[in-house]
This record gives C-alpha cells, sequence and structure tokens, in this order.
C-alpha cells in the first residue's frame, strides 16, 4: 500500500506559481488619469509628439470638451510644464450675444469654434506660414479626448468653425454631416445644420404631432422666444455681429 502511494504521488500534476512575490514588488499601477478612465496616453503621445528637427517649435491643439450643458474649446500649447491654454471658449459665454438657450447644439459649436479662431487670430503669437494677406496661420490638431469619433458630431461642429475662423486643421469631409460613402458630399445640409435649420423642421414636425411633447421637450426654447423662425435669426444675429468684429 505504501509504495502504490508513492507512485500516485509522483504521477501528481505540477503547479506553478505564475506572479511571485518578486512580480508583486514590481508592480507598478497607471497613471492617475489613467486610472479615472479621463485621459487616453496612447493617443495624447501621438498628438503631442513633435520631430527633432523641428527644433522645439510649438504644436498646438484645438481641444473640445462636451459636457450635458456645456461645451469647451481650448487653443492648447504643449510643454513639458503640462499644458499651456492660451485661449479658450466656452458655450455659456454665448449668452452675451443672445443666445439663453440651445447653447450645446450644432450652430453653437460652430459659432464657438468660430469666436475661438477670431480670439486666437488677435493674439500676437508666432506662426510660420503666412497667407496672401500677410497674416499668420497657426496650425493646430484636433483633440477630441475620450469622444467617440461619429459622423455628424458636433465636435466637428467645432472644427467647422475653427477652420472657417482662419485656423488651419488638417481634416476631410467623410465626419461631416451629409457625408455618405460612395456619394458626392452634400454641402448644403452642412449649411443647414451650420444655421439650426434643422431644429426648427423637428420643432414644427413635434409640435403638429404631440403638442404636449413638444411644449415639454423645447420648453426653455418657449420660454425664451426662440422656437419656431425665431430660433435661426437668434443665430443669424450672431453671425452678423461676428462678421462686423464685435
Amino acid at each position: 500500500n505504501f509504495s502504490f502511494f508513492n507512485k500516485n504521488l509522483i504521477k501528481m500534476p505540477h503547479f506553478q506559481i505564475s506572479k511571485t512575490g518578486s512580480y508583486h514588488s514590481r508592480f507598478q499601477v497607471k497613471w492617475r488619469r489613467r486610472r479615472e478612465g479621463k485621459t487616453d496616453y496612447f493617443s495624447r503621445r501621438r498628438l503631442l509628439h513633435q520631430d527633432k528637427r523641428k527644433y522645439n517649435s510649438p504644436k498646438y491643439r484645438i481641444v473640445v470638451r462636451m459636457t450635458k450643458r456645456n461645451i469647451i474649446c481650448q487653443f492648447v500649447q504643449s510643454r513639458l510644464q503640462g499644458d499651456h491654454i492660451l485661449k479658450a471658449m466656452y458655450s455659456k459665454n454665448l449668452e452675451i450675444f443672445g443666445i439663453k438657450s440651445g447653447k450645446t447644439s450644432f450652430s453653437a459649436s460652430y459659432i464657438i469654434g468660430l469666436l475661438l479662431a477670431k480670439k486666437v487670430l488677435r493674439q500676437n503669437f508666432f506662426f510660420q506660414e503666412k497667407n496672401e494677406n500677410k497674416q499668420a496661420i497657426p496650425n493646430a490638431v484636433l483633440d477630441l479626448g475620450l469622444r467617440r469619433v461619429t459622423t455628424g458630431n458636433k465636435v466637428f461642429g467645432v472644427m467647422t468653425g475653427v477652420v472657417d475662423g482662419g485656423i488651419n486643421v488638417p481634416h476631410n469631409e467623410k465626419r461631416f454631416p451629409g457625408y455618405q460613402a460612395g456619394e458626392k458630399f452634400d454641402s448644403d445640409l452642412l449649411n443647414q445644420r451650420i444655421k439650426g435649420e434643422h431644429v426648427r423642421e423637428y420643432m414644427q414636425l413635434l409640435k403638429e404631432e404631440d403638442n404636449e411633447k413638444y411644449q415639454k421637450h423645447f420648453s426653455k426654447l418657449i420660454k425664451n422666444k426662440m422656437e419656431g423662425k425665431n430660433y435661426l435669426r437668434v443665430f443669424d444675429h450672431v453671425y452678423k455681429k461676428i462678421d462686423e468684429g464685435i
């Protein structure tokens, strides 16, 4: 019996401890903002990478972040000490122009990008390229953070405003509203989104089908007298102010 017991002991499988004490003593936790799910350092590294042959020339980013009630747009320069915000624009500041509601819409996001570009061009930043009017043209890349890239996203409304304001941002029309693969890009649909035509059409449709839902869904717009065509007039008035340089 004793010899039989020893034979079974020899045939027993060997279990190896994969994580030893030395593994745990050398374990390094992730960076704080990675643990909190706030920063994707893989994409951030590619955004900040600058060629050594450019002799520490600044690389600018258009940082766009969105909350439920606010759109944040910043013109950022990265340094060894951290990110330096040179200029910023927030959708909550649009009340100065008379926009009391709809401050997170596609039209509002376009205006925020346009105003940020105007503020940046007023400053005496040093940029290498120059246009025909001998005015410096800044180059910047779009920083979306953790936001998922989808066609027609309001983030690209901000980018459209920044580009129209005079800042060079590498892009194409594949993520603009109205783009469909295999078809020609519909720029008219993008202009309608910028003017807020899609919101006015939905307001009119909902009012005809379900007035109770319309009163509840657009209560703030109705309270601020921005329903119907007044919605378009408010944004048209803002565009005229920006063109006048106010």
